[in-house]
């Protein structure tokens, strides 16, 4: 038979130390959006890793000779139910920007997001022009 004292210790292991953070295991999961970059054909076909993502989360654009990326997420759902002990929700984020190279048409960039991928592909033009340009992602 247990006594109060080991009654006593066994609640304080399940209210505070089980439920308690720890900073090793609460640090926030950084993943890494992996890139290939194919030159095919006269084009460049980007593809970002981007699982999670919807395509409006989503800014693709050009300035000043550099291609950035940005998408952000956050899911909100909230469901509301008694008993919690702990109740987390899920953010993403993701920032990449590549320097082009000379002969890049930006004006017909072109980019579609499907199956957690973000696809971006951009002809080489035979004429250099510096633009600027905000890509709607398909």
């Amino acid at each position: 038979m247990k006594t109060l004292a080991q009654k006593q210790s066994a609640a304080k292991l399940l209210t505070e130390e089980f439920w308690s953070t720890n900073e090793i295991l609460n640090q926030p999961v950084k993943i890494e959006h992996s890139v290939n970059i194919i030159d095919k054909n006269g084009n460049y076909k980007i593809l970002v890793n981007a699982p999670g993502f919807k395509k409006a989360d989503f800014k693709v654009r050009v300035e000043n000779g550099i291609l950035n990326i940005q998408a952000y997420t956050s899911d909100k759902k909230e469901e509301i139910k008694k008993n919690y002990v702990r109740k987390e929700f899920l953010t993403s984020s993701l920032a990449r920007s590549f320097r082009l190279p000379e002969g890049i048409d930006v004006s017909n960039i072109k980019a579609h997001y499907r199956n957690g991928r973000l696809y971006i592909k951009m002809g080489k033009a035979n004429t250099v022009k510096q633009m600027n340009k905000k890509v709607k992602v398909q």
